[in-house]
């Protein structure tokens, strides 16, 4: 298992891309992120660089049950400098979000939301002290 230091914290990278240029990891089970390797943002992400990780930019995946779920925690991301990009407030089957239930039949968070702007240190903080709960 790989791991990185993400802000201080530990995650496990589920995934690398082919070039190299991002990483997928795991931070918690509701909060994945993936961010791009400095001087590899070809995709224009907003930056918000984090030196422990390299990353020059990231993006957070926050895990959901519902849409019900997805609405009362949107609020909290845009006050804390979240924005949901060119698709919007949109709450998708999860792709980046690998969690499973105790039983391990189903995803604890069948659905996620991308969430763009956020810093490092907030997203740390999120999971840390249990923000969302």
């Amino acid at each position: 298992m790989n791991t990185i230091l993400f802000a201080g914290i530990e995650g496990q990278v589920l995934e690398s891309s082919p070039h190299g240029s991002f990483l997928v990891v795991k931070l918690s089970d509701r909060i994945t992120i993936c961010g791009v390797i400095e001087g590899k943002n070809m995709f224009d992400w907003q930056e918000s660089p984090d030196e422990d990780s390299g990353f020059e930019s990231f993006i957070t995946y926050i895990g959901v049950r519902s849409q019900s779920d997805a609405d009362r925690i949107k609020p909290f991301f845009q006050q804390n400098g979240g924005y949901f990009g060119k698709d919007g407030f949109e709450v998708r089957k999860a792709k980046r979000i690998k969690s499973r239930s105790e039983a391990g039949r189903k995803p604890s968070y069948p659905f996620e939301l991308k969430v763009r702007g956020l810093e490092a240190e907030f997203v740390v903080d999120c999971i840390n002290e249990g923000l969302i709960s």
